[in-house]
């Protein structure tokens, strides 16, 4: 909205215009004009009817307006000499952003705009889904500040919100002064407020501080300083601390009180010459430093499960184009322990890597990485070779691939300071891979990939000791791979199947069997994995989508059977039905086969235009929980909600109720 508004400047467009008309009569000091056409720049306007008097311009009936990808439709204009303009009943379209804006009156005078009722909106322009109001406004030309009064948002005629007064810059230059605040609410934390404050160091360096309170849980504030000494590089440094009360922290037995931390991210590129660094450092004492970031106003909780804090550093050299050198390393701390002594931590870790490059139709590529582990009381080392080695062969005019391989690997690890030798581990092992892609397009079509691949052992050692090697074998072996897609008219099916033989333990790896079948509305698709072993399925991902009268329905069944563990089944049921060609109402139901529960139930509706999304959405989840007398159930209420009015943006929330 406040780009379109901005357009509105065209103050200067009696300097250097050009004046056009298919007639032109003086009576007396009036100019009378049919059909004129204003140029100034890239500013061109037209009307049916206008007249020049004094060097003041009236133009009338139908009165549009062209700059850049905007469209300005008035009811009429006066442009005076001293740069005022007058517009009644003014329309902007905006092409590339797919809005528009009315205005009852605009007056502009010493680079003041004076605005009168204001709509804005990108729905249809008759009779538009949602739109703002505003009963005034005034835009200043020169501190390209806006102030709007009396804002309301509109849904269906509607209104919804209200703001007494609005304020804000059309100036892209970085300013001191708020930012626009964040709020959410939680049963279980309360209602959240963050107010970031943004303070401008220079050209090169800002600072941002963010008070943070939820009402039942506690109050801190997050900082955020970022920086740039160069055309290559960026940094980030934040640190914060979040306190929590007395209340929340006893009722939750909480390890901290206090949640601190500090991050440090810093990007460059170009260190030296052609290289590139990424530093990624972290500190917390405990993961709710991260989850209670002021900026997570949804309280979402991806930052609790993860309890390991990973700090990383990496740098890349590229040599030659076809050579490249690495630095990496990685540091944990992990937040369910008292302490980090037996934390095995990664630092460094070198790679040096050439590219694949074609010499006498020999593919050569070669990797060697060094990695360095340690902690108090652990320090070793390991060094990971991988030469592969390949030549491509094409017969029958291309319906037969064949590419032959050679591959040798070499692990060695050894504790630091150890009196027995290191441990080893290599291997050289040859390949033969017979595939070829077939297409056939008659009254239908049919592409068919076939791979059929022989993995040869030649040799391999390991040194007995091997408790630090992380190697896998390879044994002679056939892998089979077929993937095809067949389609005629509204039908549709794609085919994968994936199986390994191992011939030396005669053995074999699960068959993966997918495929996908549609049919106008019908959909059908499987995900299958199958182990000889156990003579069963171990895995199967089943659904089926259907239409029956207005509703869509879907059902998806899931099995799944690891080894040393128990079978987990569920289905699930989804219903929507589409009430317009925009909005539906869904329904879904999960059920738990094994344990004889359902998960959750939820209902919902959502509507997706281009000028505004939202899903609404009440969800009841069962949480099983062993008790004194048994397995019990929890009760979770959720209502979800998103809405996104576009380009003005929208909120997300979910609303947890014991």
């Amino acid at each position: 909205m406040l780009k379109i508004i901005s357009l509105l400047l065209i103050s200067s467009l009696l300097f250097g215009i050009e004046i056009f008309a298919t007639k032109a009569k003086k009576i007396n000091n009036t100019i009378f004009l049919t059909k004129p056409l204003i140029i100034y720049k890239n500013f061109i306007v037209q009307s049916k009817k206008g007249k020049i008097v004094n060097k003041i311009i009236y133009l009338n009936d139908d009165v549009i307006a062209f700059y850049q990808n905007s469209t300005y439709k008035a009811q009429s204009a006066v442009i005076y000499h001293k740069n005022d303009i007058k517009i009644k009943d003014i329309l902007l379209l905006d092409k590339s952003n797919d809005i528009w804006i009315k205005a009852k009156n605009v007056i502009y005078k010493n680079n003041i705009f004076n605005l009168k009722n204001i709509k804005f909106s990108s729905c249809c322009l008759n009779e538009p889904d949602w739109f703002l109001y505003s009963t005034s406004g005034i835009y200043n030309k020169k501190t390209k500040y806006i102030r709007l009064y009396n804002l309301k948002l509109y849904v269906h005629n509607v209104p919804v919100l209200y703001f007494p007064f609005y304020f804000n810059s059309l100036n892209k230059q970085r300013r001191t002064g708020l930012l626009r605040p964040y709020v959410g609410f939680s049963a279980k934390e309360g209602f959240l407020y963050s107010q970031p404050f943004y303070i401008v160091l220079g050209d090169r360096a800002d600072f941002e501080i963010t008070p943070t309170i939820r009402s039942f849980r506690g109050r801190g504030v997050y900082n955020t300083f970022r920086f740039v000494t160069s055309p290559y590089d960026f940094g980030t440094i934040k640190f914060g601390e979040f306190i929590d009360f007395d209340k929340y922290y006893k009722k939750y037995n909480l390890a901290n009180k206090k949640h601190y931390g500090y991050q440090i991210i810093y990007k460059r590129d170009k260190v030296f010459n052609n290289d590139k660094l990424y530093l990624n450092f972290k500190y917390a004492n405990d993961v709710d430093y991260f989850y209670l970031n002021s900026y997570n106003y949804t309280f979402n909780t991806k930052y609790l499960v993860d309890k390991l804090i990973t700090s990383k550093l990496n740098y890349i050299k590229s040599i030659n184009k076809d050579y490249l050198f690495g630095l990496y390393g990685k540091y944990f701390i992990d937040t369910t322990k008292l302490n980090n002594d037996n934390t095995i931590q990664i630092l460094p870790q070198l790679n040096f890597h050439k590219f694949e490059t074609k010499n006498h139709k020999i593919l050569n590529s070669f990797d060697l990485n060094v990695y360095n582990y340690y902690s108090k009381y652990k320090k070793y080392y390991k060094i990971d070779t991988n030469i592969p080695l390949a030549y491509n062969l094409n017969l029958f005019n291309d319906y037969l691939n064949i590419t032959l391989s050679e591959n040798f690997n070499y692990l060695t690890a050894n504790y630091y300071n150890s009196q027995t030798p290191p441990q080893r581990f290599y291997q050289l092992y040859s390949s033969i891979k017979f595939h070829s892609s077939l297409a056939k397009k008659n009254n239908y079509t049919h592409i068919i990939n076939p791979s059929l691949t022989f993995n040869i052992k030649q040799f391999s050692n390991v040194s007995k000791n091997n408790d630090l090697l992380d190697y896998t074998k390879i044994d002679n072996s056939i892998n089979l791979s077929l993937f095809q897609i067949f389609e005629k008219g509204d039908f549709y099916l794609d085919h994968t199947i994936n199986q390994n033989f191992n011939l030396n333990l005669k053995t074999s790896s699960l068959l993966e069997n997918i495929f996908n079948v549609k049919y106008k509305q019908f959909s059908i698709s499987d995900t299958n994995k199958y182990d000889y072993k156990i003579n069963r399925a171990v895995y199967n991902n089943f659904s089926f989508s259907f239409p029956i009268y207005d509703f869509n329905f879907k059902l998806t069944h899931i099995y799944n059977y690891p080894a040393n563990s128990t079978i987990s089944q569920s289905y699930t049921l989804h219903i929507d039905k589409k009430s317009t060609k925009y909005k539906k109402y869904y329904f879904e139901y999960n059920y738990d086969i094994e344990n004889k529960y359902y998960k959750y139930i939820l209902f919902g509706t959502k509507l997706n235009k281009k000028c505004w999304q939202y899903d609404f959405a009440l969800k009841k989840e069962r949480i099983p929980v062993l008790k004194d007398n048994g397995i019990s159930y929890n009760n979770n209420y959720m209502i979800i909600f998103n809405i996104n009015f576009y380009p003005i943006g929208g909120l997300q929330q979910s609303i947890q109720l014991r």
